[in-house]
C-alpha cells in the first residue's frame, strides 16, 4: 500500500539511498553538469562525487532540487565508504 500512495504522491522520488556520484552515474553527468545545476564550483561537485568532503546544508538542499528529491542530507553522513572507493 505505502508503495503506491509513495508513487503517487512523489514519481519523481527514488526509493533508498542516493548519493550525488550514484545519481552522476546512473545519468552520465558530469562534474560540470551538476556544478552548474546547482550553482557551485566544479571543483567542489568533484570533492563531493569522490566523498572527500560533505556538502553544506544550502548545497545539500541544492543537490536535493537537482536530483528531484532522490539525494538528501542522509546520503553524506559518511565519507569514503563507497563501493568504488578505491577508485578515488
Amino acid at each position: 500500500m505505502h508503495e503506491a500512495l509513495d508513487s503517487e504522491c512523489a514519481p519523481d522520488v527514488q526509493k533508498g539511498m542516493v548519493h550525488i556520484a550514484d545519481y552522476m552515474a546512473d545519468r552520465g553527468l558530469s562534474d560540470d553538469d551538476v556544478a552548474k545545476g546547482i550553482n557551485r564550483s566544479r571543483p567542489t561537485v568533484s570533492r563531493i562525487r569522490r566523498r572527500l568532503v560533505r556538502p553544506d546544508w544550502e548545497t545539500i538542499e541544492k543537490l536535493r532540487e537537482f536530483t528531484n528529491g532522490a539525494s538528501t542530507a542522509d546520503d553524506y553522513m559518511s565519507l569514503g565508504e563507497a563501493a568504488g572507493e578505491a577508485a578515488q
